[in-house]
């Protein structure tokens, strides 16, 4: 897994060098981390729009790629809204518009979010979200481009900013003597049964998917036929924070998942949001 974080690390810094060339967004300092790419949309929907989400110490940075699979419609000055009202104080500081969305040629428009406080680990759910754009029509045929457009808006799923996005993967040599060498002043442990999931493999994905760490030694991986398993995670969260996590998930006789967590970070913060990200 530790190609998960390199692969994590080089997205990152393809992204970085794209978004420090753009002006609007030179003031928002060094890129944390980049989430990897989420449908707003159905897959055989009029507009396919994605969206990757970059962390900054005190911004997220929405981008969203527009795919329009219309032939006779083209969408000029195209930009996403989004309604803030569940997203804790967060406030919209940035909009960068795509001028234009051809048939089949993807197009790109920027949202920038400012955060209560720096480095902070608090969440936000974005649940109202829609492009908006001028419509206009196209003879597919010559190209031509008809009239003014109407204006119109596209509804789009909901958006949820956690814990993996403020998280960078931490590969490590050896997990046993880095929980050894950190404090465990601020350790948090608790005992879960993991109804949502019916399968041990699918209980880990989903904890390794909320955490966005790195799986040390390979413990990402379970064998079908396992009863017992240990998760080992190690990460490196917003502010330059580590945070290890042991996760021991057993089959119980009655067949549900349970797991046993423990945590131990720097900060009792940190470990009470990687809890709350597991529990949730």
């Amino acid at each position: 897994s530790a190609s998960a974080a390199a692969k994590k690390k080089e997205g990152a810094s393809m992204y970085a060098e794209m978004i420090n060339e753009m002006p609007e967004f030179a003031s928002l300092g060094q890129l944390f981390t980049s989430s990897s790419s989420v449908d707003l949309t159905e897959s055989e929907a009029e507009y396919c729009v994605s969206c990757v989400k970059h962390t900054f110490p005190q911004h997220v940075l929405f981008q969203f790629t527009i795919r329009n699979t219309m032939e006779e419609e083209q969408l000029e000055d195209v930009s996403v809204d989004m309604d803030l009202a569940d997203a804790h104080g967060a406030t919209l500081e940035a909009t960068v518009k795509a001028e234009m969305c051809k048939f089949e040629q993807p197009a790109v428009c920027w949202v920038s979010v400012k955060r209560p406080e720096a480095n902070s680990l608090q969440g936000m759910f974005v649940r109202m979200c829609k492009l908006v754009f001028v419509k206009k029509e196209v003879d597919p045929a010559t190209g031509e481009v008809f009239g003014d457009g109407e204006e119109e808006e596209y509804p789009l799923d909901e958006i949820e900013v956690g814990l993996s996005d403020f998280t960078r993967p931490l590969p490590l040599p050896d997990f046993r003597n880095a929980w050894d060498a950190m404090t465990g002043d601020f350790d948090v442990s608790q005992v879960f049964r993991l109804d949502k999931h019916k399968a041990m493999a699918d209980a880990v994905a989903a904890i390794v998917d909320a955490l966005g760490m790195d799986a040390a030694d390979k413990s990402d991986s379970v064998s079908a036929a396992a009863r017992t398993h240990r998760l080992l995670l190690s990460g490196t969260l917003i502010g330059e924070q580590a945070a290890l996590v042991r996760a021991d998930l057993r089959v119980s006789p009655s067949n549900a998942i349970e797991m046993k967590l423990a945590i131990r970070s720097q900060a009792m913060a940190v470990s009470e949001a990687i809890l709350e990200a597991v529990a949730s």
